[in-house]
């Protein structure tokens, strides 16, 4: 049982940010955009509930400011492969 407000917060953060991150692969590198926001649904509110209660200060910055830069860095490479046209077919 999770009895920390943050352990929620971790939890919200890092599962949020792999879907998302999954979702980014399937859309830059697959080309597959209803694949993507298949996965962008479930990481979305993920993300949202995190904000939420980021705002509410039940937890604060630490390691979801890194699952948050990590899942913007594979944004970004996606991206950068994807319309290099190196995706995969």
């Amino acid at each position: 049982m999770i009895t920390r407000p943050e352990a929620v917060g971790i939890i919200l953060i890092t599962s949020g940010s792999a879907i998302a991150a999954i979702g980014a692969i399937a859309n830059n590198i697959y080309l597959n955009h209803v694949m993507a926001m298949q996965f962008w649904r479930f990481s979305n509110l993920l993300l949202f509930l995190w904000a939420v209660g980021l705002y509410k200060k039940y937890w604060d910055g630490g390691l979801p400011a890194i699952c948050l830069c990590g899942t913007y860095a594979i944004y970004g490479i996606t991206n950068e492969v994807g319309l290099d046209g190196l995706w995969i077919s």
